[in-house]
């Protein structure tokens, strides 16, 4: 059984909606592409894993090279409207959200044994944004044996250059990349 698994990383207000406080251009118009996606895993039944960013309001845990900006603009912090999941994206019943502090959603998480556990073998990364959370995801999910797939269209950098030279890198290490559409086709159609 190769289980298949779908992770939306970092698809907050604070950076996916206009004038959040970390607002990546290019966010908030994957949100259908990632929409899209996210109901035909809920249709199979298939994991869904919401990767969140949350920081302390002291900054206590926070990257270090994040502190200053941190500090003068409060981000991310519980209990704010910028942790918000995305409009439209919200978890359903059933649906796993792991909270991070750091760029990998693997690194001082429970994903790793989550999936293991669900017997998950494949991950597909959607998401903001890909040089910095989902770049760092698909490498440590790789060097953790799983076979790691990017949807280019449901994730997003800060300009359109940057997005297709990292996905270029991601390529060239063998991480599979797709479009949503294809990616359904090709591995969620019955039949």
């Amino acid at each position: 059984m190769n289980r298949t698994a779908l992770l939306i990383i970092d698809m907050q207000h604070d950076f996916s909606v206009p004038g959040g406080a970390c607002e990546i251009p290019g966010a908030h118009a994957t949100i259908p592409m990632i929409r899209k996606i996210l109901l035909q895993f809920r249709e199979l039944n298939w994991p869904i894993f919401h990767v969140v960013r949350e920081y302390r309001a002291d900054g206590s845990d926070v990257e270090i090279t994040r502190l200053p900006s941190l500090l003068a603009n409060p981000m991310l912090v519980p209990g704010t409207p910028g942790v918000r999941i995305a409009p439209g994206l919200e978890p359903e019943e059933g649906e796993y959200r792991i909270v991070k502090q750091r760029f990998s959603a693997f690194m001082y998480t429970e994903l790793d044994l989550m999936l293991r556990r669900l017997q998950v073998k494949r991950v597909v990364v959607t998401g903001t944004q890909l040089p910095v959370c989902l770049r760092t995801t698909l490498f440590d999910g790789l060097s953790l044996d799983y076979e790691m797939i990017l949807l280019t269209d449901a994730s997003s950098s800060r300009t359109p250059e940057i997005h297709q030279a990292n996905i270029v890198d991601i390529q060239n290490i063998g991480i599979a990349c797709y479009q949503t559409q294809d990616f359904i086709t090709q591995h969620m159609t019955k039949g």
